[in-house]
């Protein structure tokens, strides 16, 4: 059973509340950019070049992760326009859009990219464990939920105490492994990355936070895998 650590549940208060952070965040915080793979307008890629594209692609994101410049990265399992993930340490879009530039997917117009910047603990990140072995996990987008009424204050309060408890103990149960509100305000609030088996499992967690029962938030829970050793 994991520690809990109470900045990964103080990064999801973001997630309900207006998007600000105090000057004074701790050192332990980091605003990274996540990049979004999404499908490219070219689709029509022969297998033999295919698989030779995936191998350089994935030998250039596992580079970058050596330097720590890209922290996080994964597929999604699903069949869906939204690809992949990559979680770069740079300062914003701009800088993202330039690391990536020369990856073979979106040089050559098979993949496209999106870039949010998004708020996270630092120390959930690790280097994968070797040989590279893949862990399949359910990763969720917080999203705006339809009760958009401005509530009391107390009231919030409470929808923002009971959320930061529930999600404080499901990674105490190991359950929910990284978790961070997008910096921006847009419908999509945050992210949530579960160690469980199935999107289902996910979404019946997700159901039973005091801030998706409000209707504040709602999952968009997708299946998702990244190599073992690069989430604690």
């Amino acid at each position: 059973m994991n520690q809990a650590r109470p900045l990964l549940a103080l990064a999801l208060a973001f997630s309900i509340a207006n998007v600000s952070v105090a000057a004074d965040m701790p050192p332990a915080m980091k605003t990274y950019q996540m990049v979004f793979l999404r499908k490219g307008p070219n689709t029509n890629l022969p297998a033999a070049d295919a698989s030779k594209l995936q191998q350089a692609h994935l030998d250039g994101l596992l580079k970058l992760n050596l330097t720590r410049t890209n922290v996080l990265f994964g597929p999604f399992l699903d069949d869906s326009d939204l690809r992949g993930i990559v979680v770069l340490a740079v300062s914003d879009a701009a800088a993202a859009r330039a690391m990536l530039a020369d990856d073979p997917f979106v040089k050559n117009g098979h993949m496209i990219m999106d870039v949010k910047p998004w708020l996270s603990e630092t120390n959930v990140f690790a280097l994968p464990e070797q040989p590279n072995t893949p862990e399949k996990l359910v990763f969720g987008f917080l999203m705006r939920g339809t009760n958009r009424v401005q509530l009391p204050a107390e009231e919030s309060k409470s929808i923002q105490a009971g959320h930061l408890a529930y999600m404080t103990e499901l990674h105490k149960q190991g359950k929910l492994i990284a978790a961070g509100p997008f910096m921006e305000a847009s419908d999509m609030r945050g992210v949530v990355i579960y160690r469980v088996a199935t999107v289902d499992a996910a979404k019946e967690l997700a159901a039973n936070d005091p801030a998706v029962k409000a209707g504040r938030l709602v999952i968009d829970a997708r299946p998702w895998m990244t190599f073992k050793g690069m989430l604690k």
